[in-house]
C-alpha cells in the first residue's frame, strides 16, 4: 500500500488507499477549519496578542479606528473582513455603511490595511461592533466583538516642566472671565489657590486642582500640573494659561540670576493638544502668557508673550 495526502473542495484527506485498478479510496477526511476573528482597538504602535484592547474610548465627533489584523486562519490567508454595528446608543443614527475601510497607504507596508476601519461616533454612549472574517474557502468565523465608548471631552491637564534648580515657577489656569492672581474670589487656580470652586458646589469634577507645587528646591527636573475633569463650555471668553516666575532662590541667596526654560503641555484625555515653550528664557517676576483654550472644541490659541507680575496688577507677595 502507498499512503499520501490530498486536498479538494476545502477538505483535506487524512489518507487514501491505492487499491489496484479500483483507483484510490478515501478512508477519511478532515473538514476545513474555520478562521478566527479578533476585533480590537487600533494601536498606532502595533498590535500583538498581549497588548490588544477590546474596549476603547473616544470623544463624540472624533474618529475611532478598529483593527482586525490579529484574526487568523490556520490553513491559509484571511480573504475578507466584514464589520457591522451590533449595538448603538439610543441617540445614534449611524448604520454599518458608516464603518469606513482604511485607505491603502503604500508607506505602511507592515500594516494590513484590509483589516482596518474607522467610524465617527455621533452620540454619547457605547458602540458594539462585530467582525466576521472568511478564509480562502469562504468559511466564515464566529463574530468577534469590540466596544467603543464615546464620551464628552474631559480630563483637561495643564502641565509645566522646567529643569533649572533654584527657579520657582507657578502655572496659572484662569477661568473664563477671571483675573490673574485672583485667590480671593477664586477665579485663578495656582499655588495660592490650588483647588477653587468653579461650578456646582456639590460637584468636585468641575473644580480645578493643582498637583505638585514645585519650588525649584532639591533635585530636578520640576513639574506642576493643574487637572480639570469637566471644564465648562466657553462661549465669549476662553480659559487663560499663564506661567509666573515667582522666585529665584539662587539670586535670593546672593548668587547669580537663574534664567528658566519651561515647557508647557496641554492634554485632553491624555492626548497632547499642544506643547510650547517661551521664545526666550524667563527671569524672576516674568509672566509668560501661554495662550487660551476654548471648550468643548478644545482649540488652543497660542499667545506666547512675556509680561510681568506688576504690569498684570498682581499684588505684592513675600518671596
Amino acid at each position: 500500500m502507498m499512503m499520501r495526502s490530498i486536498t479538494f473542495s476545502g477538505l483535506v484527506s487524512a489518507a487514501v488507499l491505492a487499491a489496484g485498478c479500483g483507483g484510490p479510496v478515501v478512508l477519511s477526511s478532515i473538514p476545513n477549519e474555520a478562521p478566527i476573528a479578533v476585533a480590537a482597538i487600533f494601536d498606532a504602535e502595533g498590535l500583538d496578542a498581549g497588548s490588544a484592547q477590546f474596549l476603547g474610548y473616544t470623544i463624540a465627533g472624533e474618529v475611532a479606528t478598529l483593527d482586525g489584523s490579529l484574526s487568523r486562519d490556520n490553513e491559509g490567508p484571511i480573504e475578507t473582513y466584514t464589520w457591522t454595528f451590533d449595538a448603538l446608543p439610543d441617540d445614534s443614527l449611524l448604520t454599518s455603511e458608516d464603518l469606513v475601510p482604511a485607505e491603502d497607504n503604500p508607506e505602511t507596508e507592515d500594516v494590513n490595511e484590509a483589516a482596518l476601519l474607522s467610524f465617527t461616533p455621533d452620540a454619547l454612549g457605547t458602540y458594539r461592533i462585530s467582525l466576521v472574517v472568511t478564509d480562502n474557502d469562504e468559511e466564515p468565523s464566529e463574530p468577534s466583538l469590540v466596544f467603543v465608548q464615546a464620551v464628552p471631552p474631559s480630563g483637561l491637564r495643564v502641565r509645566l516642566d522646567w529643569p533649572e534648580t533654584g527657579a520657582d515657577l507657578d502655572v496659572h489656569l484662569t477661568t473664563p472671565g477671571g483675573t490673574y492672581f485672583d485667590y480671593e474670589n477664586g477665579t485663578d487656580c495656582f499655588s495660592w489657590n490650588p483647588n477653587p470652586d468653579w461650578g456646582d458646589g456639590s460637584l468636585a469634577l468641575d473644580n480645578p486642582e493643582l498637583e505638585g507645587d514645585a519650588d525649584g528646591v532639591g533635585a530636578g527636573p520640576y513639574r506642576e500640573s493643574i487637572f480639570l475633569d469637566t471644564p465648562a463650555d466657553t462661549e465669549q471668553e476662553e480659559y487663560l494659561i499663564r506661567v509666573h516666575y515667582y522666585s529665584d532662590h539662587n539670586e535670593l541667596l546672593g548668587g547669580s540670576t537663574t534664567p528658566a526654560t519651561p515647557t508647557l503641555q496641554v492634554r485632553v484625555l491624555d492626548n497632547v493638544i499642544t506643547e510650547i515653550s517661551p521664545s526666550a528664557p524667563l527671569l524672576k517676576g516674568d509672566v509668560w502668557v501661554v495662550g487660551k483654550l476654548s471648550w468643548p472644541d478644545r482649540v488652543f490659541s497660542s499667545i506666547n508673550s512675556v509680561t510681568d507680575h506688576d504690569t498684570l496688577g498682581g499684588p505684592a507677595y513675600q518671596e
